[in-house]
């Protein structure tokens, strides 16, 4: 049986796209799917722009939040046309072009926000489906279209919120948002944690590669002083910010500062808190495992979004100034059964093997096109 070839479009904006690719992939190759193009569409379409607004996303962390709000919610259609888009979706057409005519797809499957690939089909006859795989918990309207096909999302809410923009609830498929695999099958694992008080808590602070907690050593001496807690925190590939704590904190025996981990999931596992900036794959691997979060003040747009909708569904305590962040740790060091109310909201949530469900649906999708193809190997093919 000839297996179909896929295109994957990808962004490498902060790391969530690139985690939700690799899980897709991961997924396909078990079922041995291995006909696979990945496209950073925008970079590749225009290396130059995308750099530079790259690094805009990046600053938004730590300077220039309020452009970063700005240029999120001003794109937003909803709310207003703004242009530069139109810009940026004129490249990424361009660049899908060029894919389509050199490689003979099935199906493509869009992990990126952006209006191009509907473009694109408005402009060509082409009966190939075209998905969206939404990397976050809100809704912006460039994941909109009447020409995709089908869209996968994190939530009940997002449905309704993709419904009340039109798109028929039949497009619509709840699958949670795909990780690694290692971090699904943790619950028996998690709910065996002690919660008597002669052993230490575990606190996992993830700091991340662009060091969203500005005041992070200050906080960590703030903790330190508590008793019966041990501190780690992952500092990601900051080298910068690893070598600062490294060298403030050595020997301390509660406190293990760590770079970038491979196995995060062990981690979490071991964790009753963690403390973590508002992403998709952040808060579906926290689903995943359920650990009790504190999210760190948000940069506007999508990651303030996931913190709202966490905070309203009783997943998660949000603090709008760091200030706030060793408080909230302290009310769930002392309020066990708060812990457990929201672990216990964070299962509501949790829709297991995400990646598998959309791969499951997406085969189904795409089997008249694999079946009426006259010849499926006179094309170039591309491994990831």
């Amino acid at each position: 049986m000839t297996t179909p070839k896929i295109l994957i479009l990808t962004g490498s904006y902060g790391n969530g796209h690139l985690e939700v690719t690799n899980a897709l992939v991961a997924e396909l190759n078990k079922r041995g799917i291995t006909d696979i193009v990945i496209s950073d569409l925008f970079y590749e379409a225009h290396p130059i722009l995308t750099s530079f607004t790259k690094q805009l996303y990046l600053k938004s962390f730590t300077k220039g939040q309020s452009i970063y709000g700005f240029l999120y919610y001003n794109s937003d259609a909803r709310l207003t046309d703004f242009r530069i888009d139109r810009i940026i979706d004129r490249y990424g057409y361009m660049r899908i072009s060029q894919l389509m005519n050199s490689y003979d797809f099935d199906v493509v499957i869009n992990t990126f926000p952006m209006q191009a690939l509907p473009i694109y089909k408005q402009k060509n006859e082409h009966n190939i489906p075209f998905v969206n795989v939404l990397t976050d918990f809100s809704l912006h309207s460039r994941w909109l279209s009447e020409e995709i096909d089908h869209f996968f999302i994190a939530g009940k809410s997002l449905k309704k919120e993709l419904t009340n923009s039109g798109i028929s609830s039949d497009k619509i498929t709840i699958s949670g948002i795909p990780i690694k695999e290692e971090f699904y099958n943790t619950k028996t694992l998690f709910s065996n944690k002690t919660n008597d008080s002669v052993h230490p808590k575990e606190l996992l602070i993830s700091a991340g590669a662009f060091g969203v907690i500005k005041n992070l050593p200050i906080l960590i001496e703030e903790l330190y002083h508590q008793n019966n807690l041990n501190i780690t925190v992952v500092c990601g590939r900051n080298h910068e910010l690893y070598n600062l704590l490294l060298t403030k904190f050595t020997g301390i025996s509660s406190i293990l500062i760590l770079g970038y981990v491979e196995d995060m999931a062990s981690l979490m596992r071991q964790a009753d808190i963690m403390v973590t900036k508002p992403g998709g794959i952040s808060l579906s691997e926290a689903l995943a495992i359920q650990v009790p979060l504190v999210l760190t003040p948000a940069v506007p747009g999508q990651e303030f979004d996931n913190a709202k909708l966490f905070e309203i569904e009783g997943m998660a305590l949000i603090t709008h100034e760091e200030e706030e962040i060793v408080p909230a740790i302290l009310f769930l060091l002392k309020n066990t059964s708060f812990s457990t109310e929201l672990k216990k909201n964070m299962e509501k949530y949790f829709y297991p093997t995400a990646a598998a469900t959309i791969i499951d649906k997406v085969l189904t999708i795409s089997k008249k096109t694999t079946s009426s193809k006259e010849n499926s190997h006179g094309k170039k093919t591309i491994n990831p």
